[in-house]
């Protein structure tokens, strides 16, 4: 990463390098907040999820080999992640979810595992994890899906996963400041801790 005050790049993410980069990013990181309205975020995915999503969300989908070559990439992304958490300088990380993502699903067998992934990830005393619920309308949520990382020393990288197109741009304090700022306004209206646990097991109850 490029040290603090120099001017923000902006990397495709999409390339196994920049991917690559966005783990490096990810590892570094003291505190992580994640912004998502239509799916989970890659880390919290378990395998079934991220193979539904990127079999379904690609077009043209992808072939056997590039979706298994994709997702063994999210999965080493998933358990870098895990091993984080569980280790002696675990980041603190937020992640605003939307119901409305916890229902979109061919297989209720496969959200039922994915719910019960995301309660386990839950407990650990690191992750505050909550879900906006339909019954909120519409909120700066569907405005579009983004991570913030701050590493220790305070630099800080904003990532967009897009359909199209994923970036990381950073640094670049003053917009990772504003999106973390949204995040922690969504956190005020989402359902949180017991509530959120009460939720996802309602979902997935439902399901």
């Amino acid at each position: 990463m490029e040290k603090s005050g120099s001017p923000a790049k902006v990397i495709d993410a999409r390339g196994p390098g920049a991917f690559e980069q966005l783990m490096r990013v990810e590892r570094e990181s003291a505190q992580i907040f994640y912004s998502l309205p239509l799916f989970l975020p890659g880390p919290f995915q378990s395998e079934g999820y991220a193979r539904e999503m990127l079999s379904g969300i690609a077009h043209p989908a992808p072939t056997g080999g590039e979706l298994a070559d994709r997702l063994r990439v999210r999965m080493s992304r998933a358990a870098a992640f895990r091993e984080r958490l569980d280790g002696d300088t675990p980041p603190r990380v937020w992640a605003v979810l939307d119901e409305a993502a916890l229902r979109r699903t061919r297989d209720a067998a496969m959200m039922r595992e994915q719910i019960d992934h995301l309660l386990e990830l839950s407990q650990k005393d690191t992750v505050h994890l909550a879900v906006l619920p339909l019954s909120a309308g519409p909120t700066a949520l569907l405005g579009g899906s983004f991570e913030v990382h701050e590493a220790a020393e305070g630099e800080t990288s904003v990532f967009f996963e897009g359909r199209y197109q994923d970036e990381i741009i950073g640094p670049d304090q003053a917009r990772a400041e504003y999106y973390r700022d949204l995040v922690k306004t969504l956190l005020a209206t989402a359902a949180s801790e017991s509530e959120a646990t009460s939720l996802l097991e309602g979902i997935r109850d439902s399901l």
